[in-house]
């Protein structure tokens, strides 16, 4: 379970996706004044140097797009989020512990001894964060539902093995009947040969799992990086892609993401397309 580091992705097409949604959604949580509630249930180093090589085709290539053309507002705020952070890469505590107000509240888990103690250093100046080595999953239940009915859940797990196609489904459902209200982003990668092998354990079944929970306003999306029928050489459970399922969206997402996916694929080269499925 604790195999994955996410050092060796920092900055991808992968990242680029789920913190400019993120990013999104946090901009608009934070209009009302009252007092929001995050929770990032893997929140790995919380912040990344750029020696894995994956940045270039992702945030790399955004920004290099960005200083040649105009961008959609939605690419334009993740650069300026991203690279306010100076030499490193902003993993998603970092980034939401910056963009949080003092009346905010953030919650992160990590279990890696390692990335843990980094998490811990990272986001040390923050007053309004927690950081705590438990099982993020495991530990949402007790956080829900905050006093001001208002939150967001980011569910980032790496997906490596079968027991994650199964729990975090049921974490999501858990959470949805204790705070129906909040806003949920559940991140998961588009893989040929996933490791956790199984019938239910194929990218688009656990989409359509994660998407069945709940019946209000939800959508998901995603971005291929590459065509479905060809594997990409230098990854060995063949991702193709990345997308996410986001439960309570923001209605002012989806125009903005119809704006600015075309953009991304066309940036960063996602010889795959992008799919964005919308339901009230």
């Amino acid at each position: 379970m604790l195999s994955y580091r996410h050092s060796f992705h920092a900055g991808n097409a992968a990242d680029v996706l789920k913190h400019t949604i993120l990013i999104f959604c946090l901009d608009y949580l934070g209009q009302k004044e009252k007092p929001l509630l995050c929770v990032d249930t893997h929140g790995g180093a919380g912040s990344y140097s750029f020696a894995n090589r994956e940045w270039e085709a992702g945030y790399g290539a955004l920004a290099k797009a960005g200083a040649a053309e105009a961008l959609p507002s939605m690419a334009r705020r993740y650069l300026e989020i991203i690279n306010a952070g100076g030499k490193d890469y902003p993993g998603s505590p970092l980034i939401m512990a910056r963009l949080l107000r003092h009346l905010d509240r953030l919650v992160c888990f990590e279990l890696h001894p390692e990335d843990f103690e980094t998490l811990k250093n990272c986001l040390d100046n923050f007053r309004h964060v927690e950081v705590r080595k438990e099982d993020g999953p495991g530990s949402l239940k007790g956080l829900l539902p905050p006093p001001s009915r208002r939150g967001l859940i980011l569910i980032d797990p790496a997906w490596e093995e079968l027991s994650e196609y199964e729990m975090i489904p049921q974490i999501l459902a858990s959470a949805l009947k204790r705070f129906p209200e909040g806003t949920y982003l559940v991140w998961y990668p588009l893989l040929l040969h996933p490791k956790a092998a199984a019938e239910n354990a194929d990218s688009e079944t656990l989409r359509e799992n994660l998407f069945a929970i709940h019946a209000g306003r939800r959508c998901f999306v995603e971005l291929h990086t590459s065509s479905k029928d060809h594997a990409p050489a230098n990854s060995p459970r063949g991702m193709y892609g990345s997308g996410l399922v986001i439960i309570n969206p923001p209605y002012t997402l989806k125009p903005a993401l119809e704006d600015a996916l075309p953009v991304l694929v066309q940036a960063m080269n996602a010889e795959g397309g992008w799919k964005l499925e919308w339901k009230e």
